[in-house]
Formats: C-alpha cells, structure tokens, sequence
C-alpha cells in the first residue's frame, strides 16, 4: 500500500499532474501518511535543501484538527530568488508569508536539549513566500492527513536575503502580503507561528534528532505561515514584507 500511493505521488509530481484522492482510511492513518510522504520524496530523487514545516499557525491547525505539526523536505528544483516569475499548477492552494532560517549543517552533531543551543547555528533569517498546494484531485483538504500525504510535494518557496538580527531566539514582528495588482492586503505576525518561529524551529530540529534524519550541507527551514494562505491567480504580483526582516516578491 506504502509503496502503491507514494509511487502515484511521486509520478505526480515528476509529471505534474494529479491523482485520484488517497481514501481516507489510508490519511487518517497518520504513521501510513508519514512513510508514503518520505517513500514519494525519495522516489522524486531530487536534491534537498532544507525543511518545510506545517501546522504551526493556529488557525489552520484548528481547520486541519491537527495535534501536532508535521515537516517535509524542500528541494533545489523549486527554490527560487527573489523577485522570480512561477507558473500555476492544478490544485494550488495559495501562498504563504513565512519566516525562514538558515542553519548550519554543524547542528547535526550537537544533541539540542534547549532553544538556547540552536543560537549558534543560525546564519540569519529571511523573509519566504511559499506556493502551496497538494497533488490529489480534491476541492479542499479536509483534515491534516490529507494534508501531510503529499505534503512538500506541491511546495515552491521563494527566498530573499539573508537577515542577521540580535534578537534571533525572540524574534518579533508585523507582517504584510500585499497583492500589487488589486492593492489587499493581508496582515499577519510572527508570533502567529507557535507564539515565536523558533519554536517552530526547535520542535523540527528535535524531531530530526528523534528520527536520525540529517542533510550534509547547510540548509533551510520555513517554519508556517505567518498570513492566512492567500489565493493567487495567473497575472498577480505579490509583495511579503517582515517588518523587521525585508520584503520579498514573486509574480505567476
């Protein structure tokens, strides 16, 4: 079964199409979910490059009635500069304003007992748009297994510069997605994010530890969105802004 829905998964996202719906049964399986999940990304064989984490905004968690965030890999073959132009695809969601962090390979030959340790291993943050979505034919996702299944499969992020701020492990901010084109905005803030990022960033690096899973070079992690998840369409620009961190653009 494992194998059978990580292999649709990974074609899917190889070819860029979509699936049947993975029934139920198998998404409210949540350890089934996690190794079809890891199984897809393997079979993808492509290059990652750091860890997407979700579930950690309240709200949405709430929608997804998920107990507990769940993570997956980010890959090179959809990280993006700043500033870049993305085509849409089938089923996507929308995007995210997030903060990410940059982190030293170093971290995973030091055992983490508290936030205080991963200081040292941040390069600095940045402010990230994420372009969600999932590969199942589905009108919405329903509950988090549905969610988790093919979760970092649909995912494009876009990166700006690197930040170094004094107060890494207490970072606080506003936050703005704004559409250029119609003028919404859409106000957030960090603390949106499990009350502080690097919480969200604890609980992945201790998970990582948990499950002996380590990357060989430095990486990043987006850690949830600090907005709702706004819809996008073919034409739209959008400006995020950490009002303490930059900003950073993508049109589609």
């Amino acid at each position: 079964m494992e194998e059978l829905f990580s292999e649709k998964l990974s074609n899917a996202r190889k070819k860029n199409i979509l699936i049947k719906p993975i029934p139920r049964y198998v998404c409210n399986n949540l350890n089934s979910v996690k190794k079809i999940r890891s199984l897809a990304e393997k079979k993808l064989k492509w290059q990652p490059i750091g860890f997407k984490i979700g579930a950690t905004n309240k709200e949405i968690s709430k929608i997804l009635k998920a107990k507990e965030p769940f993570y997956s890999f980010l890959f090179k073959e959809r990280s993006y500069k700043n500033n870049s132009k993305l085509k849409l695809t089938k089923n996507t969601l929308g995007i995210e304003l997030e903060v990410g962090y940059k982190i030293s390979k170093k971290i995973f030959q030091k055992k983490i007992k508290n936030k205080q340790q991963l200081k040292k291993f941040i390069f600095g943050l940045t402010p990230v748009i994420e372009l969600v979505g999932y590969r199942q034919n589905l009108k919405k996702i329903s509950f988090v297994g549905q969610a988790a299944i093919d979760f970092g499969l649909h995912i494009s992020f876009i990166k700006s510069k690197l930040y170094k701020v004094k107060n890494i492990l207490n970072f606080s901010s506003k936050t703005l997605l704004t559409n250029q084109n119609n003028k919404r905005t859409y106000y957030g803030h960090t603390s949106k994010v499990m009350g502080n990022p690097i919480n969200s960033l604890y609980w992945l690096i201790k998970e990582l530890q948990r499950n002996e899973i380590s990357l060989k070079k430095d990486f990043w992690v987006t850690t949830g969105t600090t907005t709702e998840i706004v819809p996008v369409k073919k034409g739209d620009r959008f400006l995020g802004e950490i009002f303490s961190a930059g900003k950073v653009k993508v049109s589609f």
